[in-house]
């Protein structure tokens, strides 16, 4: 079965430094029913094109990771956040430094965020 989505993959920030308020993010993350994973990637690792049967959050918290999606990619640091549809096709790979990061599935949104351009 092929599922698509019409939802577009949006990017926010956070005003604080994540590493030191991650214990307050995973709190406002976690979702009715479920987890939040702390996923630590050396760098050079990548997680091919997948998709997901539900909506995912990423919130970098140290390092950075050039994350790519059909239509473009970009390069994410501390402090921002993948907001990504189900079924939305993507990959990453960890940049030089590594990157250590949440993922929250059917997650809740995260407050003080901003939207930041794509």
């Amino acid at each position: 079965m092929s599922h698509k989505t019409t939802e577009d993959i949006r990017f926010s920030a956070l005003p604080a430094t994540p590493l030191k308020d991650a214990a307050g993010i995973i709190s406002q993350l976690l979702p009715r029913q479920g987890c939040v994973e702390v996923q630590h990637d050396q760098p050079g690792k990548e997680h091919a094109w997948h998709t997901h049967p539900t909506d995912e959050t990423l919130v970098i918290l140290e390092g950075s990771v050039r994350f790519y999606f059909e239509g473009g990619e970009r390069v994410c640091t501390s402090g921002e956040i993948i907001h990504l549809p189900a079924f939305k096709r993507h990959g990453s790979i960890a940049l030089d430094e590594g990157c250590v990061y949440l993922i929250a599935m059917e997650p809740r949104a995260i407050e003080g965020a901003r939207d930041v351009d794509a």
